[in-house]
């Protein structure tokens, strides 16, 4: 199981409080009654998904039972796993995004020579257009995906 916090918890930084509005808007439907959405989609390979958390990625996790404050947890964890606010602003959020969506070993590898948000996030949409050559069904995401990308770069204003 993860660590219990809440929102509040000063162990969330205020940047990547900053930031989280962005990944929830991107990762999940947010209703105003906060219970989240549970997803299945077949050709997603995470599995079963809620508020962004994927079973594939969080074997250990209740997904149908999962909260926002349990999201939070888990993201807030990954964020300081990841060392998102090691990097530099806009790099850390545009890297963290990458983390969140396209798993941290590839959004490491994108890391490489891009060190600039917004090289960074032209080597994102990159690598979703190269998903897709390779994984075709894939493609019902690549709209969303390069909508994910421009929205970041306004949020980042980069």
């Amino acid at each position: 199981m993860w660590l219990k916090r809440t929102i509040l918890n000063t162990s969330m930084t205020e940047r990547f409080k900053a930031f989280m509005p962005f990944i929830l808007k991107w990762e999940c439907d947010y209703p105003e009654d906060k219970t989240g959405q549970l997803s299945n989609d077949p050709d997603d390979p995470g599995g079963a998904t809620k508020w962004g958390i994927d079973k594939a990625s969080h074997p250990l996790v209740d997904i149908p039972s999962l909260t926002l404050e349990g999201a939070m947890d888990i993201y807030s964890l990954e964020w300081e796993a990841d060392k998102a606010e090691d990097l530099i602003p806009k790099l850390g959020e545009a890297y963290f995004n990458a983390c969140v969506n396209c798993g941290v070993s590839r959004a490491s590898t994108m890391l490489k020579g891009n060190l600039k948000a917004s090289l960074y996030i032209g080597a994102q949409e990159a690598f979703y257009k190269r998903l897709v050559e390779a994984k075709p069904p894939l493609s019902k995401y690549l709209t969303g995906w390069l909508n994910r990308t421009s929205d970041l770069r306004r949020f980042l204003n980069v």
